[in-house]
């Protein structure tokens, strides 16, 4: 199914889309304004701190990144996708709903990522980092700067590059279905414009001493997965980390958001495994 949609993408030059969707976003939607279902909206650093309760007696907590290139508003493939995983892990459902470029910096992101880790782990409950895309480069940072806050840690196509200068990345930039690199290159510039030296840490250079769980899932097919197969060789040849890759032949960029795909499915049916496997540790 993951092949069919790629030719699919690939005749419909759905890339361009998507580099539209990147550069012209409608950042007045707000999918949690007026939404019934939505529990408590706690407003924090420019930025929103949703909490949905997914069950009366929560086991733990996920604290979710959703992608979007740091200018998309979260949409409802994502939330659904999320509230699934936080139903089926019997988790408190803690979504990030961070400040956006251009009216508002990475630096902004940053500290709002900070402020919400520290109102989620107040609670006491487990907390557990769900990140897509371009959500897990903030997901990362807290973990690289409080891993003993986070009980583990999901990750799902993630951009954790933002040079894109690697020749093998490069070389998939024609193919890839999904991701338009001039474009990520655009934004990936305003994003580190907004950053003072120190306030980022090199994601490919982490601390001897970092220790967790952490999940990373990308499909091979993608545009970063170099990036990805290099964040994962580092953690697990400088860290204390135990680290789980699990990559799918025919998946494209945020695959888990087309949710009849096998590989969202083994994708969730292992993020939920994973989390309540840590949970029990």
């Amino acid at each position: 199914m993951a092949r069919r949609l790629t030719k699919q993408f690939k005749t419909q030059n759905y890339k361009q889309t998507v580099a539209h969707s990147f550069l012209h976003p409608n950042q007045k939607v707000n999918i949690f304004k007026n939404n019934p279902d939505i529990g408590l909206i706690h407003h924090l650093n420019s930025g929103q701190l949703v909490t949905i309760d997914t069950s009366t007696a929560p086991k733990s907590q996920i604290l979710y990144f959703h992608g979007g290139a740091f200018r998309v508003p979260m949409n409802d493939d994502q939330l659904q996708m999320i509230r699934s995983i936080a139903t089926q892990t019997e988790s408190r459902l803690q979504i990030a709903d961070f400040p956006l470029l251009p009216t508002y910096s990475s630096a902004d992101m940053l500290n709002f990522a900070t402020s919400a880790l520290q109102a989620v782990v107040a609670n006491g409950l487990p907390t557990f980092l769900v990140a897509d895309s371009a959500g897990a480069a903030l997901a990362v940072q807290l973990l690289f700067r409080y891993p003993d806050k986070i009980a583990g840690t999901s990750l799902i196509s993630p951009w954790l590059d933002f040079e894109l200068t690697d020749a093998q990345v490069v070389s998939r930039a024609t193919n890839d279905v999904m991701l338009d690199i001039d474009v990520l290159r655009q934004i990936a510039a305003e994003f580190t414009d907004g950053l003072s030296n120190g306030q980022w840490l090199d994601v490919f250079s982490p601390s001897d001493s970092l220790t967790g769980s952490l999940q990373l899932f990308y499909g091979e097919n993608e545009l970063l997965a170099p990036n990805d197969k290099k964040f994962a060789t580092t953690l697990t040849a400088t860290t204390n980390m135990t680290i789980d890759v699990i990559s799918f032949r025919d998946a494209f960029h945020d695959y888990i958001l087309w949710d009849k795909l096998p590989e969202t499915k083994k994708t969730k049916k292992q993020i939920v495994t994973f989390t309540r496997d840590q949970r029990g540790a």
